[in-house]
C-alpha cells in the first residue's frame, strides 16, 4: 500500500495537492522512510509470506534486503516518472508472479529510459524472469539483461542510475540459485558481459566531462563487477563461493549507499562542474560529498577497499584449491577487477578535483570572482542537505560495522551457511569455515593515532609537510593598471595537406579531378539514401515509443510462451 501511494504522491499534478503542493518532497520522504523501517524490520526477524486474500505480492528473503536499498533510493528520486519508477521497481520486488514481475520492472525501465531506442530496447532486459532458469535460452538472456541494464546504468544522471542495477542484480541472483553451477562455456558468457560492462563504465569514468556522467560510469563499472562476483559465487564451480558471495554482500553496503549520495550532489544546482555551483563551494556539500568519495574508494579501510579485499582473498582460495587453467582465469580475472578499479578512482579523482580543487572561491582577485569572497560564497542549507548526510552517515557506520550489515542482507544472495547476528561478529567481516578476518574499526583507531602523533611531532618541532597557502595579491593592487595588448600574433594558416600524386591522377583518369568527395554521384545517391533510412528509424522509434506500454505485453507474452515451449 505505501508503493502506491509513493507512486501516485510521485505524479499527482499540483493543483490536486492543493496547499500540499509545497510538501511533497517531505511526504514522500517520510513514506520511503516508513518503507525502509518496515523492510529494515522484516529483514531482521527474517519475515516471509504473503497475504491469503491477495496472493499475487509476498515477501521473502532476497526481497526485503532489497527493499532496504531501495528506501534510500527512493527517497533521493524525487517526484515525477523517476519516482513513480522507483515505486513500480519496490513492487516489482514483492511479486511472486515471474509475468508480474516483468510487467512491473519492464514499465520502470521504460520510465527511466531515453528517448529514441533505449525506450524500445530496454523491456527486453526483462524477458529472462519469464523463461524458466533450466532453459538453454536462460544463460544467452541473462547475457542480453547484463548488457541492456549496463547501458541504462550508464546512460542516467543521477540517484536513478542505480535502479536498473538492482532489477538486474535482483533477477541474476534468484535465476542463479535456482539454476546451480552453469556450464563453462556459460559462465564464461556471462563473466564476459559482466566484464564488458565493467569496462565501459570505468572507461566513461575517465572520459565523461560531467560530474554526474563520471558517476555514472562508475555505478556501471560496479554493476558488471558484481555480475561477474555473483557468477563466480553462484553459479562457478570453485572453492571460495561463499567468499566471492561476502564480497558481493559488502559492495551493497557502504559503497552502494556512498554512490547515492554522491550520485545526488552531483545532479543539484546544475552540477559540481558548472561555474560557482553551490553544491562544489557550500563547505556541508562539499564535506558530504568529499566523505562519500573517500567511502567510495579503495582507501584502506573503507568500503570499497573491504570489498576489494574479500574478492583478493576469495581470488587466492580458489586459485589455490583449483586446475591451473581454471586458476589462470581466475587471476585474469583479478588483474581485471584492479584495472576496472583503478579507472574508477581516476574517475573519483577528477570529481574531488573539480570539487575541492577548480570550484574554490577566490579572495581578493578581479572581476566577477571577487564578488565569491567570505561570506557571499554560495551556500546550502544543512535541511537541504540531509538526504546526502543520510547516506553517507549510513555508509559510515556499515564501513564500521560489516558483520551487522551481512547479517542482515545474508538472505540477498543464496549461501551455503547462513550468517546470523552476534555481538562477538558485528564490526568484522569473517568467512564460514575460514580464520581470515578484517576488522575495519582497529585499522581506522591505527590510522588516527598515525595521524594525530604526526601532528604533535610536527607542532612540537615546527615542521610540516604542506606549507599554508599564501593568497597573492590581487591585480590592481600591484602598482600598475592591467596592459591588454591589442596587436596579438595571428596564427599561421594551416594550410591542407597535398593529395598525392597517385590519387590525383587516378582521379583524372575517372574524371573527377577538380571534384571533392562530397560532389561524387555515388557519395551524394548513398547520403539520400542513408537519410531516407534514418528518417524511416527515427519514425519507427517514435511510434515503438508512443506504443511502449503495449510492446512491453507483447514482449512479455511471447517470452512466456518461448519460455513454456523451451522449457525442459
Amino acid at each position: 500500500m505505501l508503493f502506491v501511494v509513493a507512486g501516485v504522491l510521485a505524479v499527482m499534478p499540483e493543483r490536486l495537492l492543493r496547499r500540499c503542493a509545497p510538501w511533497r518532497s517531505e511526504i514522500l520522504a517520510g513514506v520511503w522512510g516508513c518503507l525502509g523501517l518496515l523492510a529494515l524490520v522484516g529483514a531482521v526477524c527474517r519475515l516471509e509470506g504473503g497475504v491469503s486474500w491477495f496472493p499475487v505480492f509476498g515477501m521473502d528473503g532476497p526481497a526485503l534486503p532489497m527493499l532496504v536499498l531501495l528506501a534510500f533510493t527512493g527517497g533521493l528520486m524525487g517526484v515525477g516518472q523517476r519516482g513513480l519508477a522507483c515505486a513500480l521497481t519496490g513492487l516489482a520486488f514483492l511479486a511472486l508472479s515471474p509475468l508480474v514481475f516483468g510487467l512491473l520492472a519492464g514499465t520502470a525501465l521504460v520510465l527511466l529510459a531515453d528517448r529514441g531506442r533505449q525506450g524500445v530496447c530496454l523491456p527486453f532486459a526483462v524477458i529472462p524472469a519469464c523463461i524458466p532458469a533450466d532453459s538453454p535460452l536462460s544463460p544467452p538472456a541473462l547475457c542480453l539483461m547484463v548488457l541492456l541494464l549496463g547501458w541504462a546504468v550508464s546512460s542516467q544522471k543521477g540517484p536513478e542510475a542505480v535502479l536498473p542495477a538492482g532489477i538486474g542484480l535482483f533477477l541474476l541472483g534468484r535465476l542463479l540459485a535456482e539454476v546451480g553451477v552453469l556450464p563453462p562455456v556459460q559462465q564464461g558468457l556471462l563473466m564476459v558481459s559482466g566484464g564488458a560492462v565493467a569496462l565501459w563504465g570505468a572507461v566513461q569514468a575517465v572520459r565523461s566531462p560531467a560530474a554526474c556522467g563520471i558517476l555514472s560510469g562508475v555505478a556501471s563499472a560496479g554493476y558488471g563487477g558484481l555480475v561477474v562476483m555473483l557468477t563466480l559465487a553462484l553459479a562457478a564451480p570453485v572453492k571460495g563461493g561463499e567468499f566471492f558471495r561476502t564480497a558481493t554482500l559488502l559492495a551493497t553496503g557502504a559503497p552502494f549507499l556512498a554512490l547515492l549520495a554522491a550520485l545526488w550532489l552531483s545532479r543539484q544546482d546544475g552540477g559540481l562542474f558548472t561555474p560557482n555551483s553551490a553544491v562544489a563551494q557550500a563547505r556541508g556539500s562539499r564535506l558530504a560529498l568529499g566523505g562519500s568519495l573517500l567511502l567510495l574508494s579503495a582507501v584502506p579501510p573503507l568500503g570499497g577497499f573491504s570489498v576489494f579485499w574479500c574478492l583478493l582473498n576469495a581470488g587466492e582460495v580458489a586459485a589455490a584449491h583449483t586446475h591451473p587453467a581454471q586458476a589462470l582465469c581466475l587471476l585474469l580475472v583479478l588483474v581485471g577487477a584492479a584495472c576496472v578499479m583503478a579507472l574508477g578512482m581516476i574517475g573519483l579523482l577528477r570529481v574531488g578535483f573539480a570539487t575541492f580543487v577548480q570550484q574554490q572561491p577566490v579572495v581578493g582577485g578581479a572581476g566577477p570572482q571577487a564578488a565569491l569572497t567570505g561570506g557571499d560564497a554560495p551556500s546550502l542549507s544543512s535541511v537541504l542537505l540531509l538526504p546526502a548526510w543520510i547516506c553517507a552517515g549510513g555508509a559510515a557506520l556499515i564501513t564500521l560495522l560489516p558483520g551487522g550489515w551481512l547479517a542482515l542482507v545474508d538472505h540477498l544472495f543464496a549461501g551455503d551457511t547462513p550468517r546470523d547476528f552476534a555481538w562477538k561478529t558485528l564490526a568484522r567481516v569473517q568467512f564460514a569455515g575460514s580464520d581470515i578476518t578484517l576488522t575495519p574499526v582497529f585499522s581506522v583507531l591505527a590510522l588516527a593515532v598515525c595521524v594525530v602523533g604526526a601532528g604533535l611531532l610536527g607542532r612540537a618541532f615546527g615542521v610540516f609537510p604542506l606549507r599554508p597557502a599564501v593568497p597573492g595579491a590581487a591585480a590592481w593592487r600591484d602598482g600598475a593598471p592591467v596592459v591588454q595588448q591589442d596587436d596579438e600574433v595571428l596564427p599561421a594558416p594551416i594550410s591542407e595537406p597535398a593529395m598525392p600524386a597517385v590519387w590525383t591522377a587516378f582521379g583524372v583518369l575517372l574524371g573527377a579531378a577538380e571534384q571533392k568527395p562530397t560532389d561524387w554521384p555515388v557519395v551524394e545517391k548513398t547520403s539520400a539514401g542513408a537519410r531516407y533510412l534514418q528518417a524511416v528509424l527515427f519514425r519507427t522509434v517514435a511510434w515503438c515509443e508512443a506504443q511502449g506500454m503495449v510492446l512491453i505485453l507483447l514482449f512479455l507474452g511471447a517470452g512466456l510462451l518461448l519460455g513454456l515451449f523451451a522449457a525442459k
